[in-house]
């Protein structure tokens, strides 16, 4: 494989500047300074609205309050964020971004056969997992004096991403009884919401291999069924 001269110098100049740091040149030692002062702006606004919600409720935080309890100017919230709704949708949309690759592995038919071997369907883990890295923002904004519509967003994307995966098992086309699409995503989305607001709020206390467990057994049995340890 042959390389042109500007590959080249590419190269190493990033090998000499993950080895030799002191030879960036000033204008990327500022940029570099400027990024670490960013994330750390941005962290302690972060910081601030999830320690104030729980004091004062979503509704009623003013960027007055961020800016006080961050020990920040207006000013340097503002070159970040327009106002209290536009820090939220930001920090709500670095969440959401992952969601549909990671939803995307769940299948019908193996969440059955999880559950008959009565244990936690892989994806569903993994989807947990990944929610739980996030449970200090999730925790507080699914409190009810948090952003009352996080649970309405999570559950719209459910409905979104997971239909058509189950609308194959729900037509009239299957030999079971039917039930209507939508009605079904109604139920098995709040009931999975509902789930992970109460897991979230009670402060995880219990690991999430359990709730994995618990959704594989209630999206394949129905409450009842996996109350009652049906399908063991």
């Amino acid at each position: 494989m042959e390389y042109d001269f500007r590959t080249i110098l590419n190269v190493q100049r990033y090998v000499s500047y993950s080895t030799h740091p002191h030879i960036l040149s000033s204008k990327e030692r500022k940029k570099m300074k400027n990024d670490r002062r960013q994330i750390r702006t941005k962290q302690l606004i972060r910081d601030a609205l999830l320690s104030l919600i729980p004091e004062k409720g979503l509704s009623k935080i003013t960027v007055k309050d961020l800016t006080e309890r961050a020990d920040i100017n207006r000013g340097t919230f503002y070159l970040h964020y327009k106002d209290v709704a536009d820090l939220t949708d930001q920090l709500k949309e670095e969440i959401f971004a992952e969601l549909p690759l990671l939803t995307s592995r769940i299948d019908p038919t193996d969440i059955r056969i999880a559950a008959k071997q009565n244990e936690p369907y892989e994806p569903i883990q993994a989807l947990l997992e990944y929610l739980l890295s996030h449970s200090d923002f999730l925790r507080v904004m699914l409190l009810p004096e948090g952003d009352l519509h996080l649970a309405m967003q999570l559950k719209d994307f459910m409905k979104e991403n997971m239909l058509k995966k189950f609308e194959q098992y729900l037509g009239p086309e299957t030999n079971s009884p039917t039930v209507p699409a939508d009605y079904f995503m109604a139920y098995i989305t709040s009931a999975n919401i509902g789930l992970l607001t109460h897991w979230m709020t009670s402060g995880n206390d219990l690991p999430v291999e359990d709730i994995a467990l618990m959704m594989t057994k209630i999206m394949s049995q129905g409450p009842l069924e996996a109350m009652m340890g049906g399908g063991q």
